[in-house]
């Protein structure tokens, strides 16, 4: 046979070039992440206790709703801003008054 190798050579050959490797592990990451996102929900739910104990012994409202609302209020104005969004001026203008 010309120019062709012989099945058990050339498969031998290619055997021992070719190896499957196994697929690789997961990474530092994706082994973490599960145990990162865990402790930052007990943290959540640690703060939220201690917001709501404090907050009642002093006799005033929890702070943890108000401070999601101002973060949420922050992150809109923050979005609005790297968009380039400009404050609009909004006119009802249902009710036909001479407007002076």
């Amino acid at each position: 046979m010309s120019g062709a190798h012989s099945t058990a050579a050339g498969g031998a050959g290619l055997a021992r070039h070719f190896r499957i490797q196994p697929p690789p592990g997961p990474s530092t990451w994706e082994r973490l992440s599960p145990v990162a996102y865990g402790l930052l929900a007990v943290l959540a739910l640690v703060a939220s206790a201690v917001d709501a104990l404090v907050t009642a012994l002093l006799g005033v409202a929890p702070l943890g709703p108000r401070l999601r609302r101002a973060g949420r209020a922050l992150a809109d104005e923050f979005r609005a801003g790297h968009a380039g969004a400009v404050d609009a001026d909004v006119v009802d203008d249902n009710e036909q008054e001479v407007w002076r």
